[in-house]
């Protein structure tokens, strides 16, 4: 399990202080250019960059960077798991995310497709609070914990996953936000429960956003129907551009906030509220301030891609192929930016 930030987020909030951040960032990018790793120094200097330039420095090195990789101009429509896109569709949707952090879309997956991806999760071990090191299958009459995270590895080894995984119409949303050849980050799935009655911060239930990379987009989908009742995600729309998060909050480093200290410095109007049913697709920047909502009933499945424009930041190991279609072989050998982190026995 991706357990990097994790472990660095309480070094992260003591070591924001006055040195040369900068510096210290430049130095890391050098050594992640040539060894594909980020040391973690480095890691808590582009925490700190973000944090001090309200996201200003970090954006402004992802233009440096998408330079060098052009995108893909697609000029004809894309059909995919949620139907056809044609140029101004995908327009719509990336004026949308620029402008909010957040856009949903009309069409859903198929049920069948939902109902494959559902059955994996319930016959397949997660992992559970407080350790996350006993893999157990969620049993909604024996619930042990408020979240099921599911190994990543054991997602992308999935045949139906990995049909989302190629997706076109996905890609080139996520093409279009960062204006690069995308390259595919992770994947990510879990149950939510109502076990806990307040909210989990090892839940994501308290508002913070992302910081894994320089830039990504996520797309997520919902597997259950989701309502106020059951765990719906939440966003301050615009708290992505860099600038929009108050500094009184971003001096506190890459921490959780509460609701009321949130609302101190956004309007309630900007809260976004996703609600949908299963097969429910939104994409967002979550760069945005967002949280899970602690359940009051039921229990909530969500499948989340990440897509970047460069892997400098946490280090985490590349998927190990061992149950894939040809199909995803061949395309993953068509595209190796986008499939980097792949590797197939």
């Amino acid at each position: 399990m991706r357990t990097f930030l994790y472990r660095l987020k309480e070094n992260i909030k003591r070591k924001l202080n006055p040195v040369n951040h900068e510096k210290m960032f430049n130095e890391a990018y050098d050594i992640f250019l040539k060894t594909g790793e980020t040391p973690t120094d480095g890691y808590m200097a582009f925490v700190n960059m973000y944090c001090k330039t309200n996201g200003k420095f970090t954006e402004a090195k992802h233009q440096e960077i998408i330079k060098e990789n052009p995108p893909i101009v697609q000029t004809e429509k894309i059909s995919g798991a949620i139907g056809e896109l044609n140029s101004a569709d995908f327009k719509t949707v990336n004026s949308k995310l620029n402008k909010d952090g957040y856009a949903d879309f009309i069409s859903k997956i198929s049920p069948e497709l939902v109902e494959k991806i559902k059955a994996f999760a319930f016959q397949s071990p997660a992992r559970i609070t407080p350790k996350y090191d006993q893999p157990v299958v969620f049993n909604p009459e024996n619930i042990q914990s408020e979240i099921y995270r599911f190994e990543q590895q054991d997602l992308v080894n999935n045949k139906d996953i990995q049909e989302l995984i190629m997706d076109p119409v996905f890609i080139n949303i996520a093409r279009e936000y960062l204006q690069c050849e995308p390259i595919f980050d992770f994947p990510a799935m879990w149950w939510s429960t109502p076990f806990l009655k307040t909210a989990s911060e090892e839940a994501a239930q308290l508002f913070h956003f992302d910081l894994d990379r320089l830039k990504w987009l996520k797309i997520f989908i919902y597997l259950t129907d989701v309502n106020h009742e059951n765990g719906p995600h939440q966003l301050v729309k615009g708290s992505h551009i860099p600038g929009a998060k108050p500094t009184e909050l971003l001096k506190r480093g890459y921490a959780r906030i509460s609701d009321e200290d949130i609302f101190k410095c956004h309007k309630k109007d900007d809260l976004l509220i996703v609600v949908g049913d299963a097969g429910s697709v939104f994409a967002e920047d979550t760069r945005c301030w967002h949280k899970g909502t602690p359940l009051k009933s039921g229990y909530r499945l969500v499948l989340e891609f990440e897509y970047t424009s460069s892997m400098f930041g946490a280090n985490y190991h590349k998927f190990v192929m061992k149950n894939y279609s040809e199909k995803f072989k061949e395309f993953c050998l068509n595209n190796p930016v986008y499939s980097k982190n792949f590797t197939f026995n």
